[in-house]
C-alpha cells in the first residue's frame, strides 16, 4: 500500500501542482484547513448523532457505546436542509484555501455527502469493494472531489483509498466492481492503491476519473468526513434552477441567471432523482420515469451539450 504524496510544498507552484495532478490524479494537503470551521462542521454532525444514544467519550472523536446501530442513518437530511456545507465553504479561510489550491474562483456543485460511518458490527468485516469514479456518469461536467476528514481516520477506521495514476486510463467498464475492475486496456494496476492516516485539517482533492473506495470501519470510533465537488469558474458550470415544463423528450428549466432554458432529453442523458422521500441519494431513472420523478417545481441541475442535457438530476436542498 502506497502513502499519498503530500503536496503542501507545491501550493503556490501552479506548474508543480499541475504535474502532480497529471501524474497521480490527486492532491493531498496536510493540515491546511481552518480548524475552527472544521470544528463547527463536526458539531453539526454530532448534533445529529448524539440524540441516537450510541456514542460515548470525547465528543470531538466519538466512540461507539455498544448499543444497536440498526437505525443509524446513511446521511443526515437536516444537514442538507440547513445547507451546512455551503456555510463551510463560504468561511473566509476555507474559501481562501480552495481558491489558492485551484488557482481560480470556484462553483460548488449542489452534491454533498455527509458521511458518518459507525463501527462495523460483525467480526472481520470485508473491505468496502465499491471501487468507483465520481465522474463516470457526468457528461458535460469537469469537477474535482474534495474529501475532508472531521476526526482522526487511521487504518483501523478505514477511510479513503485512491488508485494513484489510474485516472489517465479513462473510465472503468460499467458494472465492474473491485474484484473485476477493468479499463478497456485491462485491470487496475495491482500496486496503485494509496492512502494516509488522516487528521482534521487534511484534504484530498482528486479527479473525476480517479478510482477510489472507502474501507470498512474496524475501530470502535465513528468515522466522520465530508466530500463535496468543485468546478473552476473559468470552465463551463452547470445550470441550476427549477423545472418549468418536462416531457420524455425535453425539459425547460428556469434559472435566476439565465431565465428559461430548454434542453433536449434523450436516452444518453444521465438522469437522477430520489426514488421516494425515504431515500438518501438520487438513483438513475429513465427519461420516461423522469416526467413523474422531476415534475414542475423540482430543483435540478443540468449540463448542456449542444442543446441536450448531458446530466439532469435533482438538487436535494
Amino acid at each position: 500500500m502506497r502513502e499519498l504524496i503530500v503536496a503542501n510544498y507545491a501550493l503556490d507552484n501552479r506548474a508543480e501542482l499541475d504535474r502532480l495532478w497529471a501524474a497521480h490524479g490527486y492532491w493531498f494537503f496536510r493540515d491546511v484547513l481552518d480548524h475552527d470551521a472544521l470544528a463547527a462542521m463536526r458539531r453539526e454532525y454530532l448534533r445529529e448523532i448524539e440524540p441516537l444514544g450510541v456514542t460515548k467519550g470525547n465528543p470531538a472523536d466519538p466512540e461507539w457505546n455498544g448499543r444497536p446501530l440498526d437505525d443509524f442513518p446513511v446521511t443526515f437530511h437536516e444537514l442538507h436542509r440547513r445547507s451546512v456545507w455551503q456555510n463551510f465553504v463560504a468561511s473566509p479561510r476555507i474559501k481562501a484555501f480552495f481558491e489558492r489550491a485551484f488557482g481560480d474562483e470556484l462553483f460548488w456543485l449542489p452534491m454533498d455527502y455527509y458521511r458518518a460511518l459507525p463501527p462495523a458490527t460483525i467480526d472481520n468485516p470485508p473491505r468496502n469493494l465499491d471501487v468507483h469514479q465520481d465522474g463516470a456518469y457526468s457528461p458535460g461536467m469537469t469537477f474535482a472531489t474534495c474529501w475532508m476528514p472531521l476526526n482522526r481516520i487511521d487504518v483501523t477506521t478505514g477511510g479513503l483509498y485512491l488508485a494513484a495514476g489510474q485516472h489517465r486510463r479513462g473510465f472503468l467498464r460499467p458494472g465492474d466492481n473491485a474484484a473485476t475492475s477493468t479499463f478497456a486496456d485491462g485491470p487496475l494496476d495491482a500496486d496503485c492503491w494509496a492512502r494516509a492516516d488522516y487528521r482534521p485539517g487534511d484534504v484530498v482533492i482528486f479527479s473525476m476519473s480517479t478510482p477510489h473506495y472507502g474501507d470498512a470501519n474496524r475501530s470502535r470510533r465513528f468515522r466522520l468526513s465530508l466530500d463535496i465537488r468543485a468546478v473552476r469558474r473559468s470552465t463551463p458550470v452547470p445550470l441550476i434552477g427549477e423545472v418549468v415544463r418536462i416531457s420524455e423528450d425535453g425539459v425547460t428549466i428556469a434559472s435566476e441567471e439565465e431565465g428559461e432554458v430548454e434542453l433536449v432529453i434523450d436516452d444518453e442523458t444521465q438522469i437522477q432523482a430520489l426514488a421516494d422521500a425515504t431515500k438518501s441519494y438520487p438513483v438513475f431513472v429513465t427519461r420516461f420515469q423522469a416526467v413523474a420523478a422531476l415534475p414542475p417545481g423540482s430543483r435540478v441541475m443540468a449540463t448542456r451539450l449542444n442543446g441536450r442535457a448531458g446530466v439532469f438530476r435533482t438538487v436535494m436542498h
